[in-house]
């Protein structure tokens, strides 16, 4: 399976449901659809940290790291 080069996409965050999104970069200032809602947006340049709308998302997210053994 190849992997994909994570510098060539965008990832923003829907601003009604908050769902994370990922678009190439050449969509960027496109307007595209958020495909968990449909509400209609324009893909944003990247940006250096996130926004506060991304950060409150972040919040309800659960991280599980993995211990290996001891």
């Amino acid at each position: 399976m190849e992997e994909k080069d994570s510098s060539a996409f965008v990832a923003f965050f829907c601003t009604d449901c908050h769902q994370e999104i990922e678009a190439s970069r050449d969509m960027v200032g496109q307007s595209v659809e958020c495909p968990a809602c449909g509400v209609k947006l324009i893909v944003p340049l990247p940006e250096q940290g996130p926004t506060p709308a991304q950060l409150g998302a972040m919040k309800s997210r659960t991280i599980r790291i993995e211990l290996g053994d001891m």
